[in-house]
């Protein structure tokens, strides 16, 4: 017997369709960014989004309903479609466009089937007269309220509501947002691209709606301009160009000095061997976290070719052997001291960390790749910053974990 056992208290479903929504903004506001880029919208507020003119007048009122497994109804009796009427007839101005957008499939024949996108005014009168009935007849004692409202206009401004909703029914659930998503940056990137993009565009969307979802719950004004949404996927695209590369990890959180005191990784032994300063070590631990991650993420999304990894460390490790390899052969009987090898040593890291490194690719502006890669080969035991690493860190051999073919992994 599985072990998750369903909570009648959880709150999942809810939790799920209010994900959604956010998403579902944001695949909506893509897909028609081509012909209404003055656009502005925001959640949560006039209704689940709101389209805004740059004045800011509602020029369009969307409601979302997300049902998990597709469970739900969206007959002529349907509690979502009354409670959305309601909700039109009491916030919505004359001229606002009204939109259902669900992931049920209304049957064919139904009110809400017959206000879908391309109908005829015989369409809408039908539509009409079905809801008429369904409220005369009063058969769902708790959508009495709505009922009694819709009942209470005019025929013509049910007419007039009905023909200013659409309904958009049998749309992508929770977890079929992503390809949908992938369908709209199609034209950005090509194809193997997509899913990246869309990844990044994504981080960024659910940060900014947070942002923006605090601000209307303290009582600010505060909208999404389709210009923002257009200028981060123009800028997430031109970091993946065969030239570029997505920089994600830039504003990643320090590591706090009792974390670099607790590592015992062959990196940081390799830095504590020359004595260098613990707030260098932390600057180090930093850049090779980050260089780290994002070596991996490259990899993992194929954003890299296969080998380019391993043409660019050897490239950082012939700009290591420039600064550090000796220039003279050393005078018998000459041998520096412990300490004299530790200040050169540190001395040549300041070189090499002054130095004007390479970047993966031309137009990379990182900063910490090459740095932290550097630190990443110091891990694998292919490069060190004492003359005499290569003898005190015998004992570290057996800790490297990289298998035979492995070579190139972040």
């Amino acid at each position: 017997m599985s072990s998750v056992v369903a909570n009648r208290f959880s709150a999942a479903g809810s939790a799920v369709g209010y994900l959604a929504q956010v998403e579902y903004a944001l695949v909506i506001a893509l897909e028609r960014m081509d012909r209404e880029e003055s656009l502005q919208l925001s959640l949560e507020t006039i209704d689940d989004i709101t389209f805004e003119d740059p004045l800011g007048s509602a020029r369009e009122l969307w409601q979302t309903k997300h049902h998990v497994n597709r469970h739900g109804t969206l007959g002529d009796a349907s509690p979502d479609l009354w409670k959305t009427l309601h909700n039109w007839i009491e916030s919505a101005d004359d001229g606002s466009a009204c939109f259902l957008f669900t992931t049920v499939t209304a049957a064919d024949g139904t009110a809400a089937a017959l206000l879908r996108p391309g109908r005829a005014e015989a369409d809408v009168a039908a539509a009409r007269e079905k809801l008429e009935a369904v409220a005369l007849a009063a058969g769902n004692a708790s959508l009495k309220d709505y009922y009694a409202r819709y009942l209470g206009l005019t025929e013509r401004q049910r007419t007039e509501l009905l023909a200013r909703v659409t309904v958009l029914d049998s749309q992508a659930t929770g977890e079929d947002i992503t390809g949908r998503l992938v369908a709209t940056v199609r034209k950005a990137v090509i194809y193997k691209r997509r899913l990246p993009l869309v990844e990044r565009l994504r981080g960024w969307w659910h940060a900014r709606t947070m942002t923006h979802l605090t601000r209307i719950a303290e009582g600010e004004h505060d909208c999404i301009a389709m210009e923002e949404i257009e200028a981060q996927l123009l800028d997430i695209a031109q970091s993946l160009r065969d030239d570029a590369l997505p920089l994600d990890y830039s504003a990643t959180e320090e590591p706090t000095l009792e974390q670099v005191k607790a590592d015992d990784r062959v990196f940081v032994e390799q830095l504590n061997l020359i004595m260098l300063h613990h707030e260098r070590i932390r600057q180090a631990v930093y850049d090779h976290n980050r260089a780290f991650l994002q070596r991996s993420r490259w990899q993992r999304e194929q954003l890299v070719g296969i080998g380019e990894l391993d043409a660019y460390d050897r490239r950082l490790i012939e700009e290591w052997k420039r600064v550090f390899l000796p220039l003279e052969e050393p005078t018998a009987g000459d041998e520096p001291v412990d300490d004299e090898k530790c200040r050169s040593a540190r001395k040549l890291y300041a070189r090499i960390q002054e130095r004007a490194l390479p970047e993966i690719r031309s137009e990379v502006r990182s900063g910490y790749i090459p740095l932290g890669s550097l630190h990443v080969l110091a891990d694998r035991l292919q490069i060190g910053w004492h003359p005499d690493w290569v003898e005190l860190l015998k004992h570290r051999l057996n800790d490297l974990q990289t298998p035979a073919g492995a070579q190139g992994a972040a």
